[in-house]
């Protein structure tokens, strides 16, 4: 029974990679493959010139080779999609791991390490080993890697789930999973609405929520059009403008008045508002 169990799992796997599917079977495996293009794509730049990729560029075309599927397409709060902030998150580790160089204003480029990496790793899953510090697997055959998956999903039996004590929703929050500012403070022409100065680097203040990782702020503001940015740790030095650029115009809005919610995601770079407002 187990083994027809798993000669059907074996030609159902077998079938998809002849078909030449791209995708990996979660979130975790296509971030795997997305980081790896991300890798070739800068490695295809020609070091003779910049080297550099803007950072618009490098996940477009990862996106196009790996597309977002399944949950991956949905949108979240900030208005990017799950994938692509996954995405943006991992690329963190390929920084810290010495393979690229992320500049704000030229751009991404791969370093020595970085094209060293694609040959060690040619498989995805192991560059993900080693970007984890985790043990690279040897390498299989196709066939022995698909029979011991199928003999494991086959013959896998959940675990009961572990009993819990003293468990504190609130207070087992793991650390961000990305970079964050110390502050991000709401800056425009709407500064005495908020007890504040207008356009004061270190005005009014967002809150870190941990759960979704986005930066949060709520103000009460008549109707009106407004203009503003988002501005980091107290100063002008780093801050968003309009379509998440360093450095870009004002964000202009016509607000109905009332409550407004806004929302900053620094993975992003993004600034949306609850309730949506016309901008």
């Amino acid at each position: 029974m187990v083994w027809r169990t798993v000669s059907g799992l074996i030609r159902s796997r077998f079938f998809i990679r002849n078909k030449g599917i791209p995708l990996g079977s979660d979130t975790v495996e296509n971030t795997a493959l997305r980081l790896r293009s991300v890798l070739e794509i800068l490695a295809a730049e020609d070091p003779s010139a910049t080297g550099k990729v803007s950072r618009a560029k490098v996940l477009g075309t990862v996106l196009e080779r790996v597309p977002l599927a399944g949950r991956e397409a949905e949108t979240l709060a900030s208005g990017t999609t799950r994938g692509e902030r996954a995405l943006v998150n991992a690329t963190t580790k390929l920084v810290k791991a010495g393979w690229i160089l992320k500049e704000a204003r030229s751009g991404w480029s791969i370093t020595p390490a970085g094209r060293q990496a694609l040959k060690d790793f040619p498989e995805p899953a192991h560059l993900s080993a080693a970007l984890n510090g985790k043990p690279v697997p040897e390498a299989e055959s196709p066939a022995e890697e698909v029979v011991e998956e199928a003999l494991r999903d086959a013959v896998a039996v959940p675990a009961a789930p572990a009993e819990q004590h003293g468990a504190h929703p609130e207070t087992d929050i793991p650390e961000p999973s990305f970079p964050q500012p110390a502050s991000v403070a709401l800056a425009g022409d709407f500064g005495a609405a908020l007890g504040t100065e207008d356009w004061d680097p270190a005005g009014a203040q967002f809150a870190f929520d941990r759960h979704d990782e986005l930066w949060k702020l709520t103000v009460d503001l008549s109707e009106g059009t407004y203009r503003y940015k988002v501005a980091l740790n107290g100063s002008w030095d780093e801050n968003y403008g309009f379509d998440a650029h360093r450095d870009g115009g004002n964000i202009e809005i016509r607000h109905a008045g009332g409550p407004l919610t806004f929302l900053y995601d620094h993975a992003t770079h993004h600034v949306v508002t609850k309730p949506e407002v016309n901008a």
